[in-house]
């Protein structure tokens, strides 16, 4: 009901009652958000110094995820977008 309305006011969308994909990218894009938001989730947490380490180093997976994730954030932002702007 509330991704309906935000779709709706925001973009001026409908949503599909069951299976829309505007909804299931928001979702998507939420998930990885709930899971780096744990305390403690990754070893960066604890040392801030390895937010300098290269991706391809040891303990910096939580850069190969967060560039992975970042795929579904964009998603989530940008296909309700292309959709306006195909319907305008």
């Amino acid at each position: 009901m509330a991704g309906e309305t935000i779709m709706a006011i925001t973009y001026g969308l409908t949503v599909q009652p069951k299976d829309d994909p505007f909804v299931a990218a928001a979702a998507q894009g939420l998930n990885p958000l709930f899971a780096a938001a744990l305390p403690g989730a990754f070893l960066v947490d604890q040392l801030p110094v390895l937010k300098y380490v290269p991706d391809w180093m040891p303990f910096a997976g939580f850069k190969r995820k967060a560039k992975h994730w970042r795929t579904f954030a964009m998603d989530m932002i940008d296909l309700p977008y292309e959709a306006a702007k195909r319907n305008i």
